[in-house]
């Protein structure tokens, strides 16, 4: 579980970067103002040293002057970088969007959320790692987020390509922001060991990782408790790990069998894995069609009974946003946070694109944020082969959740 060094926020907040480099400025310009009074104080009181303080004096204002303009310089320069990442992601981004068909490439996986596309991750990590990955990759970079499958307790090889929307590096420095002032080694502690990073992560097209059709075994990342020094809590690592194996009936010539290299690096460094871009709908068949249609009163009924605030009324109705056990009311307001979420989603897919249609219906019944009154099918979904096995998946999720929300049958979760 990431849960330990991942806290989940209902929405990012705004992009306001805790670097703070106008208040790192800010706070060399006022200790300039001091030392330029505390200098002339001194030439009053000593002007027989006149000459020599003032040659100090202006010395030292020179140095700093230069100091300040070398950090701004550094910032601007960290900044200019940036946004060459961004519009190299923004690249990549649309090459991988127009491309309709199957394509490979290499990006890092980590085992975390069974994201879907146009659902949102956001939340904070103090996971010293983690920060360290968000930050390394950058924003707008991508990588493969993947779950675990638990009944098999191996990880799925069928994901999403995630893109990180936002970062924030947060230092929580009370003391240094009091001073307003760091000198440079100080500036590149702040970057290196934030206390917490703050982070948006978005589903942008689902995938597959490449491998043998059985006994699959890729260096990813995940979340144990042998990744903890002290072993108390799971902290994220890379290291060797065993995925589910497919049906044979659902085998192709892209399940290369490769031997897994030896890795030369240690649990800290991510390295990256081939992915397959999953291909959309080509030629749906007229009962996966049909099974789609059938489900679209399901969807409404569903979205009626979850979107009334009235049916958490019912104590009955289990949903693990209750503000208490038994009792009415949820932590969040479920109109609103549907329809944000039916917002980022976009409109319900055409029965003709069933597949598109199966994954839409499973990020809607498992929202993020979470509404907590379903069972959890968007990793059933992304493994699901084929149009007609994921729209089944999704009528199950349905029925069981409306089940729940309308009182007849709670949930066992």
């Amino acid at each position: 579980s990431s849960a330990a060094y991942i806290n989940v926020l209902p929405y990012a907040n705004g992009a306001a970067s805790s670097l703070r480099p106008s208040n790192v400025l800010r706070g060399r310009t006022l200790r300039l103002k001091e030392h330029t009074q505390g200098s002339q104080d001194d030439d009053l009181n000593n002007k027989s040293d006149g000459d020599d303080s003032f040659a100090s004096f202006t010395s030292s204002l020179s140095e700093r002057i230069a100091q300040v303009e070398k950090n701004e310089s550094s910032f601007v320069a960290g900044l200019q970088k940036r946004v060459q990442s961004v519009a190299e992601a923004e690249e990549f981004d649309s090459a991988t969007t127009l491309n309709s068909g199957d394509a490979v490439v290499e990006l890092p996986v980590v085992c975390m959320d069974a994201l879907l596309p146009d659902q949102r991750l956001a939340g904070s990590t103090t996971d010293p790692l983690f920060g360290k990955f968000l930050r390394s990759i950058g924003l707008g970079g991508m990588f493969v987020m993947t779950s675990l499958n638990n009944r098999q307790r191996k990880i799925r090889r069928f994901g999403v390509v995630a893109r990180l929307e936002l970062v924030d590096v947060d230092d929580n420095d009370d003391e240094n922001e009091n001073e307003g002032m760091y000198d440079s080694a100080e500036f590149n502690r702040m970057l290196s060991s934030p206390t917490s990073v703050t982070f948006s992560i978005a589903g942008k097209r689902c995938c597959e990782v490449i491998g043998p059709a059985k006994g699959m075994r890729c260096r990813i990342g995940r979340w144990r408790r042998g990744y903890d020094p002290d072993g108390e809590e799971s902290r994220l690592g890379w290291g060797e790990e065993q995925f589910v194996d497919k049906p044979d009936e659902f085998k192709s010539a892209k399940d290369v069998h490769e031997t897994l290299p030896e890795s030369k690096y240690d649990k800290t460094h991510w390295n990256t894995n081939k992915v397959l871009f999953m291909s959309e709908d080509t030629k749906p068949t007229s009962d996966s069609i049909a099974k789609a249609t059938y489900l679209i009163p399901l969807i409404e009924r569903w979205i009626s009974l979850a979107s009334d605030q009235t049916t958490y009324d019912n104590v009955d109705v289990v949903a693990r946003t209750r503000r208490k056990s038994g009792q009415p009311g949820l932590t969040v307001h479920a109109s609103a946070l549907l329809r944000r979420v039916q917002q980022e989603l976009g409109p319900m897919p055409s029965p003709e694109y069933p597949i598109e249609f199966a994954i839409w219906g499973a990020a809607l019944v498992n929202p993020l944020p979470a509404l907590g009154v379903a069972t959890e099918i968007r990793g059933a979904v992304l493994e699901a082969e084929g149009a007609e096995k994921k729209l089944n998946v999704l009528e199950r999720g349905l029925i069981k959740s409306i089940n729940n929300l309308d009182g007849t049958q709670p949930l066992n979760m």
